[in-house]
């Protein structure tokens, strides 16, 4: 008997089973599952984990057809966008982008996409057909609600100014492509600098739903004898406003003593500070607004009736998204 494939992540054919000497009661026994009907998987993977469901999907592609959206993110190593939504609890479908004339099996689990693709368009990682980054965040970006395209875009050009320009012009040359309006729309929101899902979605909070002036992203912020206070997340630089996303990984007892540290110099120099986090993005979500606008009224009367102790400048860009 052949020796079974080391990577047994990857789903198995019954024909490419039975080319191994696995036979179809073993793999209908315990070792075994089948997320789709013909596709067989060792039993021990995880159906739910985001990865694996993204090379479960894959062996439904034709030959022509490539894994998208966040399966692609998954394969190809970009492993924030997880295909589990806002809430980190929901299981989004897989997107199958195919050329026009074809089709693939439907499921809840399957968003067929069918949109011409262009050579340029798709690669191969690990043994599956994935589109590159630039398609892949087109995709999501004309396919996803306004909010989660951002996030979407913002994470793959994270540290990436010049392929957030490339994605702009990828977008305008294929606005005949339904939904490009929607992906320009998203792209012109979008920037290189953020450094987290939750700080994207506290900007569009800031933007959208308080309609406040459009932030600076991740500045550093310096007393005017140079002393560098921080880099707030978001930082309205004519009134002296600062937001900041706490995420889990604030809760760290060293880092949340960081951040108390940050805050009371930030408000040392002058500037207003709010903070969220990801409870005042989702069911908190009008009581957030109106404390964003109550903190820029403080922040407005703050900087009429105190001198201005601190400037800005643009801060580093953060580490660059992993791309395939």
């Amino acid at each position: 008997m052949p020796d079974y494939p080391s990577d047994l992540h990857h789903p198995l054919t019954r024909g490419e089973a039975a080319l191994l000497g696995i036979g179809w009661r073993e793999l209908e026994g315990g070792l075994w599952r089948s997320p789709f009907r013909g596709v067989h998987v060792w039993s021990a993977t995880d159906p739910v984990e985001p990865l694996q469901r993204a090379y479960d999907a894959a062996a439904l592609l034709p030959p022509a057809g490539a894994l998208g959206g966040w399966a692609a993110c998954q394969v190809g190593g970009a492993r924030e966008l997880d295909g589990r939504g806002p809430s980190g609890r929901e299981a989004q479908p897989v997107l199958a982008c195919l050329p026009r004339e074809l089709r693939v099996r439907r499921g809840p689990s399957i968003r067929p996409f069918r949109s011409h693709l262009d050579d340029s368009d798709v690669t191969e990682v690990c043994g599956v057909r994935l589109t590159r980054p630039l398609r892949t965040a087109f995709d999501l970006a004309r396919t996803e609600p306004l909010v989660e395209a951002v996030v979407a875009v913002d994470y793959l050009s994270r540290g990436r100014p010049d392929f957030l320009a490339d994605l702009l012009t990828y977008s305008q040359d294929h606005s005949a492509l339904k939904g490009a309006h929607h992906a320009l729309a998203a792209v012109r929101r979008a920037t290189p600098r953020s450094r987290s899902s939750g700080e994207t979605r506290l900007r569009l909070l800031w933007t959208l739903d308080a309609g406040l002036p459009e932030p600076v992203v991740n500045p550093s912020v310096r007393l005017l004898d140079g002393f560098l206070l921080g880099m707030p997340d978001l930082l309205d630089p004519e009134i002296g406003y600062a937001g900041e996303y706490d995420g889990a990984g604030h809760r760290d007892p060293d880092q949340h003593a960081r951040d108390n540290v940050r805050e009371e110099g930030f408000e040392g120099g002058g500037l207003v500070v709010v903070r969220f986090g990801s409870i005042d993005l989702g069911p908190a979500r009008r009581r957030s607004v109106a404390r964003l606008e109550a903190g820029r009224r403080r922040a407005v009367e703050a900087a009429r009736s105190s001198p201005r102790l601190w400037t800005w400048e643009e801060g580093p860009l953060p580490d660059p998204t992993p791309h395939w």
